[in-house]
């Protein structure tokens, strides 16, 4: 059964009878009720409001806007009790209560008898709907307004914790309960969002998970990098939700490091170097020398910073190559190649490119730009 209150504070009123409460308007709201509310005639205190039960949604809200005080609809005998009211009652609809005036139709008992066959011909789905709603037989489920889960665990301490191990303690507690609640739901997170005191801090996970040892790990890593200010008074933790990580391994494909413990290690190297010396490669949209994809079948070593060299030229070709790493004549060499972009930057480059083979069989690449020359990198 469904109860329908009709009254500004409609809402609040619902509420107070259930928490599966639909907010059709500003002034109404229907709740499903059970047999015990019934019984105990709770509805009969509600002062100043218009209220129904109907074994319908739509039945129990057009009744309760429209019949004054408590209105009870017997299962089976909607279409009588409704039957009273004008046609007007139903959703505005000009096309067809122009229809209805030119069939004399003024109450919902009047509509309510017409052939089903024919109104669907003449009024079409609209029509045929109206009818089945103006017998009180149009069925559907409660739609109520569920509110958003919030993933939140907050205490307040008795005593300041200046120490990291009790308050691993407690948040390895709150872990506990928030994971259990999103295994639940079939969820997981992607953040951590961590207040001490009046101190705020987000941890971004690099993926969803709900491993308790691996987020508490995280913590304990976040807080030796960043260590609090201050004792800890008070503890609060959000948990953000997504949907969990799938993976679908491949039968002939390497095994990847576990990222749980590839996050671990990240963690222990930003503790100790600093967030902001740590960084992914990526591949940029750029020709710059060491910056782009290479198309050669060798792989190349680059020397961070490239080695400055002395080298001997003829008719400007290479032939003598001098570093503090390597020196010789050259056997080969292919080249030049010029390279230039970002003119627009100051980090501009315009260079000339050789491949060259040592006498020992070494493999280097050279460049020169202006008068001065370098070893970018060696072949393996």
């Amino acid at each position: 059964m469904f109860a329908c209150i009709h009254t500004p504070d409609a809402r609040a009123l619902a509420r107070s009878f259930s928490p599966w409460v639909e907010t059709v308007d500003e002034k109404t709201a229907v709740f499903s009720i059970t047999p015990r509310q019934i019984a105990e005639k709770t509805l009969e205190r509600i002062p100043h409001a218009q209220v129904a039960v109907a074994e319908t949604v739509e039945a129990a809200i057009l009744a309760a806007r429209n019949f004054p005080g408590l209105t009870f609809l017997e299962p089976g005998d909607e279409a009588r009790v409704l039957g009273s009211l004008p046609v007007d009652c139903l959703p505005p609809d000009p096309e067809i209560f122009q229809m209805f005036d030119l069939w004399g139709i003024r109450s919902l008992a009047d509509f309510a008898r017409l052939p089903e066959n024919g109104v669907a011909e003449r009024l079409g789905p609209r029509g045929l709907w109206m009818q089945r709603l103006a017998r009180g037989a149009l069925s559907r489920p409660l739609r109520p307004a569920i509110p958003a889960a919030t993933y939140e665990e907050s205490t307040e301490l008795d005593y300041p914790l200046d120490r990291i191990e009790p308050l691993l303690f407690l948040i390895g507690r709150f872990l506990y309960d928030l994971c259990a609640r999103l295994e639940a739901q079939s969820l997981a997170s992607e953040a951590l969002h961590l207040t001490f005191n009046d101190q705020e801090r987000m941890l971004r996970l690099p993926f969803p998970t709900r491993d308790i040892k691996f987020l508490l790990k995280l913590v304990e890593h976040d807080i030796e990098a960043r260590p609090l200010e201050e004792p800890v008074e008070r503890v609060r933790l959000v948990i953000l939700p997504t949907e969990p990580r799938r993976v679908q391994h491949g039968l002939f494909a390497p095994a990847a490091p576990e990222p749980e413990r590839l996050e671990l290690t990240l963690g222990k190297i930003r503790a100790l170097v600093g967030e902001k010396n740590v960084k992914t490669p990526e591949l940029r949209n750029t020709y710059r020398p060491g910056w782009s994809v290479s198309d050669s079948r060798l792989a190349f070593r680059y020397f961070r910073p490239p080695l400055e060299a002395r080298v001997e030229t003829k008719a400007g070709i290479p032939k003598k190559l001098w570093t503090r790493v390597c020196r010789g004549e050259i056997s080969k060499i292919a080249g030049p190649w010029r390279t230039s972009g970002d003119w627009w930057r100051p980090d501009a480059w315009n260079r000339d490119e050789w491949d060259l083979e040592l006498a020992d069989g070494a493999l280097y690449r050279i460049y020169r730009d202006g008068e001065r020359w370098f070893v970018e990198g060696t072949y393996d």
